[in-house]
Order: structure tokens, then sequence, then C-alpha cells
């Protein structure tokens, strides 16, 4: 316990209760074996706290009676382990006093110690390699156990706790410390350990964190509100925690004895004496109150729930009356007594918290604002901004002009610091923090701070990005990024579970938070080549400057590096092919690499703008990092991915089995297997599959294209299944994208597969939106009906575009190339085009022209630009030379250079495909 004074402390704290007034010592002095130990303990605590021994009037007696009857235990255990301790070393006969302090704590410490509570216990010892000492107290631990745990069935909380170790604390260990009782072992010791505690205390920090603690704590209670129908005597809203957390706090904030705190709240007019004489009796009725729980619970409850508040209320004394039961007058009063607590201790906090508290480097808080108390002292600062935000941050403080403009002040009086590493450590922290990054950051960039510790970042608050899709200069862009990242901690919908997941598993936070600071920052030099390459030079030297490690700027400069990959390989990429996958992590290396550039690609994107962030990209991204995960965490030995080299034929087997089980005859399941390419069979679920059996039948029988679509509940686009008889000739997705082209269809990606037999049957998938909603019932209609009289000949798809008013316009590249290397069975065609109403059926149809073979298409829109892919092979089924662009080259004509050059300085980002 505190008291009023450090100077005042001369000896240990009294114990609140007279041991006098009960037989223990005595009765013990004769016990030594730990079987006869338990069971007087077992005994008397039984006898102290049936229905029998209950005192309703008086709960501070059974509180009392357990203190007294664990304090002379421990104290008959501790002698035992002396005695046993000098025995094993020799020191029978020696006055020799192990310098170890035995030390109650918590709720223990404080002498309240309810019938089925923890019992809190802390060795102390005064030396380190002292084989007697440590005799003593393995001893004596080993004793605990069996009497406590393993003989009574009561728990120990324990913890060991040298005099140097007491500046590296935790706000929860402070505050069970706080409640420190003397037992017995070395007094000396203990006064030394509780004011050498004392001196390490840090007001603001422990008192706004107690705070923090308290209001987390109430959310898990069903919130801050009293009137429950389940109220929790001891953590909820009025419970018993609310007048200790007053406790705890006012006496760090006064550096007072927790035992007179109430009355020097009162004197210092923070409290009437009314109110300080309610709060004890609403503290007297919650403990009278939770040791009947206890009792009728028979173990450590603290929650008044209705099946226990009529025996409770019979225990208090309660009756029932013609008018109303004893239950209610019970729940009355516990509403009551609660409001009361919350009200008086709530107003405590607040005015402790508002009060003047010294935090250091010349700072201070003044209701719950920070300011610049000592300006001599904050300005010999080198990182005053720094910790300044810091611990705003921390401890949710008010930013007032006054504090801005001091700030400023000091950025002008000290210039750029030439030497970077302590507020690189400073800034550091912050940013692996996890909690409140963006407005931390945010303000250091207001004030000018990040630009003063970052030079290169300062130029790209007012840079324009050159790109019509982005909504923010590239400095804000950045910020916004930060800012995704830190609201994804606070999601709860599904759609982002696989990004929480990753964010759950990411090593470094620093790194990925910095990376969405700079990722961006090669911007501002467009004639060192690509921002990514220079941004990643620029990172290397940002992080060196910050004194980080060599694992954390190789993650830096990897993520700045490759912060377009992953959006350009989910959306530019046929993310089924194992190609694909395998050249994705050559790149990413492993795992920790993969989660921070996934978080990475997600913020960037939507940090862009409004809607560019589009549940397609969700869907093709999480695709990927699940992909990539699972070959990742398979790693060998050498830490080379596995070749992932599936067998075909056993997986063909298990499909058929599989299928078998929804009774579709063996020779159709067969056939279906054979004829498809082993990228269908690996990627295509099992549901999917039989949906394609029954739509070929359908099919057969008819001879009319069937059309599936498949929506899922919360889903923003729709899935569409085409399956139809192949044209003879390339063409078909060029008259499928033509239709939807008709209906005003966006399409985002189309995946073609074909059923090569003696009649060749085209199972093709796009996704799709209409004006960014899935497809209505009156949509769908339309779209079967052209479907049909489209793909059977019954219409042209040139009299469909001039009924729906489409204009036969030329198409216009603004550039085109093919990569014969990325797969072993494709070759892919990267075309760069206006982004327009019928984009994609023009370049689908042009190719076609050119009689090559579309077996996947993915679709990118950034501002006014479509990159497209087509996954393509020749006629004859190979692949097509990248020379062999020029045949698209000379059939569609190519924009003007201004036009072409304007775009390829925008950075590239992948986007909604649209059709």
């Amino acid at each position: 316990m505190f008291i009023k004074n450090r100077d005042e402390m001369t000896e240990p704290d009294k114990p609140l209760h007279e041991a006098h007034k009960y037989p223990f010592a005595k009765d013990l002095i004769s016990l030594s074996d730990t079987s006869e130990l338990s069971t007087y303990l077992k005994l008397w605590h039984q006898k102290f706290n049936d229905k029998q021994s209950f005192v309703a009037d008086d709960p501070g007696a059974m509180l009392e009676r357990n203190v007294a009857l664990v304090d002379a235990v421990l104290e008959r255990i501790y002698c035992l382990s002396v005695s046993n301790a000098k025995a094993l070393h020799g020191l029978e006969d020696s006055a020799i006093v192990p310098s170890l302090a035995i030390v109650a704590t918590g709720g223990y410490g404080r002498c309240e110690l309810a019938p089925h509570s923890d019992v809190d216990l802390t060795f102390v010892p005064g030396r380190e390699d002292d084989e007697y000492l440590n005799s003593v107290i393995k001893d004596m631990f080993q004793r605990v156990m069996d009497v406590f745990l393993y003989g009574a069935n009561l728990k120990v909380g324990y913890g060991y706790r040298y005099i140097g170790d007491l500046k590296e604390l935790d706000h929860q260990t402070q505050t069970t410390l706080l409640d420190s009782r003397f037992l017995c072992g070395d007094p000396e010791l203990f006064v030394e350990f509780r004011n050498t505690f004392r001196s390490n205390i840090l007001t603001a920090d422990f008192i706004f964190q107690k705070w923090a603690e308290r209001q987390s704590v109430l959310l898990k209670h069903g919130g801050d509100i009293v009137y429950g129908v389940e109220p929790n005597l001891k953590e909820g809203a009025g419970g018993l925690r609310d007048i200790q957390t007053a406790e705890w706090i006012a006496g760090v904030t006064f550096r007072a004895s927790l035992g007179r705190i109430w009355d020097l709240l009162v004197e210092r007019e923070f409290l009437s004496q009314a109110d300080c004489d309610s709060i004890h009796v609403a503290k007297r009725f919650l403990w009278r109150t939770r040791i009947a729980v206890h009792i009728v619970s028979a173990g450590p409850r603290d929650a008044l729930t209705p099946e226990k508040q009529e025996l409770v209320a019979s225990m208090l004394g309660y009756r029932d009356t013609d008018l109303t039961p004893a239950v209610e007058y019970l729940m009355r009063d516990c509403y009551t007594q609660m409001a009361t607590v919350k009200r008086i201790s709530r107003a405590v906090v607040d005015r402790c918290l508002q009060s003047d508290i010294p935090i250091g480097l010349g700072l201070s808080t003044v209701d719950r604002c920070l300011v610049v108390a000592d300006r001599e002292a904050a300005n010999k600062d080198p990182s005053l901004p720094l910790h300044i935000s810091e611990l705003i941050m921390a401890y949710n403080l008010r930013v007032t002009p006054d504090l801005n403009d001091d700030v400023r002040e000091y950025l002008i009086t000290n210039p750029q610091p030439a030497d970077t590493t302590e507020p690189g450590r400073v800034f550091t922290r912050i940013l692996s923090s996890g909690n409140g990054v963006y407005e931390c950051v945010k303000w250091l960039e207001e004030q000018g701070a990040i630009a003063w510790l970052i030079p290169d970042f300062g130029p790209l608050m007012t840079l324009i990005p050159y790109d019509a899709a982005h909504d923010f200069t590239v400095g804000a862009h950045s910020l916004r990024v930060i800012e995704f990242l830190d609201l994804l901690r606070k999601e709860s919908e599904s759609k982002y579970g696989a990004l929480k997941k990753a964010l759950s598993e990411v090593t470094y936070r620093e790194v990925l938070y910095l990376a969405g600071l700079v990722h961006d920052i090669g911007k501002q030099w467009p004639d060192r080549g690509g921002h990514s390459d220079s941004g990643a030079a620029a990172a290397r030297g940002i992080a060196e400057r910050l004194g980080w490690d060599t694992d954390r700027i190789e993650k830096l400069v990897f993520l700045v590096k490759n912060h377009l990959l992953m959006a350009e390989t989910s959306r530019l990429r046929d993310i089924t092919l194992d190609e694909t996958v395998l050249e994705f992590i050559r790149i990413v290396r492993d795992v920790d690499n993969l989660n921070m550039l996934f978080l990475l690609t997600y913020a960037d994107t939507t940090a862009v703008g409004t809607g560019v962030w589009t549940e397609v990209h969700n869907k093709f991204l999480t695709e990927l990092y699940f992909r990539s995960e699972a070959i990742l965490s398979e790693k060998n030995r050498d830490g080379d991915a596995p070749a992932f080299v599936p067998n075909i034929t056993r997986h063909r087997e298990r499909i058929k089995r599989q299928l078998a089980l929804h009774n579709i005859p063996a020779d159709t399941v067969h056939e279906h297997t054979r004829n498809l390419p082993a990228q269908y069979l690996l990627n295509t679920p099992l549901e999917d599959m039989y949906l394609h059996i029954a739509m070929i039948g359908r099919l057969r029988e008819t001879y009319q294209p069937i059309i599936d679509f498949k929506h899922d509940f919360g889903s923003e686009f729709t899935e569409l299944t085409i399956c139809a008889f192949d044209d003879p000739k390339p063409g078909l997705l060029a008259k499928i994208t033509g239709v939807l082209y008709a209906h005003d269809i966006n399409v985002h990606v189309a995946q073609v597969f074909t059923r090569e037999a003696s009649v060749r049957i085209a199972i093709d998938t796009v996704w799709a939106d209409f004006r960014g909603r899935p497809l209505t019932a009156g949509k769908k209609g339309e779209l079967q009906e052209s479907f049909r009289k489209v793909l059977t000949g019954e219409q042209s798809l040139d009299e469909l575009l001039t009924r729906t008013h489409k204009t036969d316009k030329q198409q216009v590249l603004y550039s085109a190339k093919i990569d014969d290397k990325t797969s072993d069975r494709f070759s892919v065609l990267e075309i760069s085009a206006p982004d327009e109403k019928g984009t994609l059926f023009r370049l689908a149809n042009a190719i076609s022209a050119l009689e090559w073979n579309i077996h996947a298409a993915r679709l990118a829109v950034w501002g006014s630009r479509a990159r497209d892919a087509f996954y393509v092979t020749a006629a004859g089924g190979g692949k097509i030379a990248a020379q062999d662009v020029s045949n698209l080259l000379a059939l569609l004509p190519t924009a003007s250079f201004s036009k072409r050059n304007f775009l390829n300085t925008a950075s590239t980002h992948s986007g909604e495909g649209k059709a």
C-alpha cells in the first residue's frame, strides 16, 4: 500500500486483521506435515465460508477470518521451509535469516479475501545465486502448492521479483504490487522493495493505462451499464473493480496510502463527505453480496445470475412481502449501490485524469491535454515531436493549438537532425504499436515532422499522381494507406477474414506501415526509371537512417520494390495455372513477405479512391494469397518451394469416385474428366463439375446454350457459366462478350474451358456486374434470350448490337506485347487500350479474327486506361511467338504518342474491369 510520503515508510504495514482473535498460530506450531497443514486449512476454510458462518451485517468479519487463516498457514510453511533449508545446508544452529520477503499482493494483500478468491503471493529474494536462499524458495513453493492447491483446493497466484527488476514492470503487475503487504521473512528487505517499487512508478503512464484497461474490461462485461439482468459484482460497471480503480489511480496521483485515499480525496475537495460515506456503504453492500454469491456457487463466481438471486436474497435477509418478492428488493438495492459506485468512482478518476500530471521530457497533461511545461527541457529532446505524438496516441490525449505552435517552433529552431537514430527508435515504436498509427502519423505530417524526419517524403504531399484513377496527391494517398491498415484491425465482416489473419501474423508491423508511407516515394523522380525501383533504393536509405537492422531493411525494400506485384498477378494473370503461382512465390520467398504484400496491396488499392477496391479484387487477391501460402508453408529444408507437381491421374480417379456419389453414370464422369485439361480438374470445385455435367446433358438434349447465374448472398457481382457447342473457328468468347456489351454488363474475368471430343463443348465462366451490382432477374432474362439467339445463329451479333444502339467503333490500342515465356502452354497477350464500353468485346473480336484461341482473359482498369491480359494459343494449339504481336498491331490502330506517353508515366495498378 502507498503511504502519504515515502519518507514516512519505516516499517512494514501491519495486517488489518487482529491475529490474536484466532488460535491459528498456536494450533499450527505443532503441525509440520503438508497433509496435516492442508487438512487444517481446508477444515477452517470450510467452517468460515459456509452458510452457517455467513454474517450478512458484517462482511468484513469473513474477509478478516480468511486473511488471518491464510496468513497463519503461510507463516508456518515459511518457518518449516527455512528450517528444512538450514538442515540441508548444515546451518541448523545458525541464527542466519534468509534475505527473503514473502509479500501478500492483490486482493489478499488488501485483506479482501473472498471465500474462493485466489491467494496472490510474491517472493522477493535479496540476492541471486544464493543456494541456501534458493532452497528456502523451492521448498516453500512446493509446500504452498501441496497445502493450498492440491490439499485445500485453493488457487495460488505467485510472482518472483528482484528489486532490480522493478523498473521493467507493466501496469498490471504494478497494480498487484500496489496492494502489497508484508507477510513474513525479512522486513527490511520488504521496506526497500516497496520504496523502490513506488519510486519507479510513472504517474501518467500508470493512470492512463489503468483507465484504458478498465474501459476495455467493461466492454467484455456488458459495457458501461449498471442495469444488466446479471450484474457482475466485481468487474461490471459499478462493481468492486470500479472502487479499486479509483483507489489505484488516486493513490498514484497523490502518492497516498490506499488505506486513507478516500479521506484524502475529501480533504482535497475532490469528493464530498457524503459521497465518501456513500462509497463505503456501497462497498460494504457489494462485498457481502459477492461473498454470498461465492458461497452459493461454491466457487469464484462474481455474476449475480437469476438462478442465484433468490438464494442470495435469502442469505442477505431479504423477505417476500405481499406485493414484492425478496429478489426484487435485492436487485433494487444492488442497482442503486452499483449506480452510486459508478458515479462516485468515475468522478474521482475524471478529476485525477484532469489534474496536472508531469510526464517528463518537459511535458505535462492538464485536463487531458498535453502541454509543454518546461520549454528548456523539452527543447533538449532530439525527438520531441515524435515523443509528443507517441504520448498522444498512447494516452488518448487532446491536442491544443498551443501545442501545435510549440512543435512547429521546435522544428524551426531544430532543423533536421544529423543523427536520426534516436528519433528513428521513437518513430519505429509508433509504427509498431498497431493502434492509432494513422492519427499519429497524420498529426506528425500536419506539423511538418514527417518531412523533418524523412525529407524525401516532403514533396509527396503536393505531388499530383498523373493518374486519373487517383483522388489524392501521392502523399495524401500514402497516408490513406496507413489509415486503411489501421481500420482493418477493427473490421468484423467475414470478407476481411483473410486480411485480418495475415495482419495477426505480421512479424514487423513497423515495416508494413513504413512501406505504406513510402511505397510511392519514387514517383517524384520520373527520370530515374520505374517508381518502384527508385522508391526501393530510397526506402533502403530511409531505413538505414532510422537505425533499422538488416532483416527489417530488406523486407521494407522488398515491399516497396514489389508493391504492384500481387495486384498485377491477381488481376492480369491466370492464377489457376501452377506456373503463375510458382513464379509469384519465387519473388515473394516467404510467408511473412506474403502477408505484408497482401495487406499492402489491399490498403494501396483501397486508398486510391472511392469504389476502386471491389469484391472481385478481394476474390482473386485472396485466392492468390491462399494458393501461395499453401506452397510457401511447405518449403523444404533448403528453403526452396516444392516443385508442386500434382498427380493428375490420381486426381482424376478421385474426382470420379466423388462425382459417383451424385449418382452420375460412370461413363459420363469418365468422358467429362478425360476430355478436360488438368487446369480444370485441379481448380474446379466438385459442385461446379456436377453443375457442368448437368448443363452439358441439357445442351445435348435441347441443342440450346445453357446459362447458369450464380450469386452469393451479399456479393457485388454475378458468376455466369455459359455451356455451348464450340464454334468451328475461334470467336465464341467474342460472341459472349459482345452479348454482354450489348446489355451494358461489366466483365471482370473470363475463364474458358473446352471439352475436347468429336463434338467440342465450351464451358465459359465470366464474373460480371451491372452498374456495380449483381444482375437483376430482368437482366438475366434478357441475357438468356440474347445468348440463345446469337449462339444458335438465329440472330447475328451485329444485329443485336445495332438493335441495342451499340455503335460499330474501331478499337484503338496504346500498346500490345506477347509474353511467350511466362506460361508453359499459353502465350500471354498484354494489351493497353482506352477504357471504353465494349473494349473487351472488340479486343476479343480482333484476336479471334487472327484465329488465335482465347483460354482466359484478365481485365484491369486504372483511370482511363484498360489493361487486359489474354491467354492465347495459335489455331493449331501451339504457342504464339512474341514477334507475332505485329499481326494485331497491323489490325488495330495505335493512339497518338502523347496520349500513350502520358499514360505510360502513370502508376500501374489493378482496377475494375469493364466489358
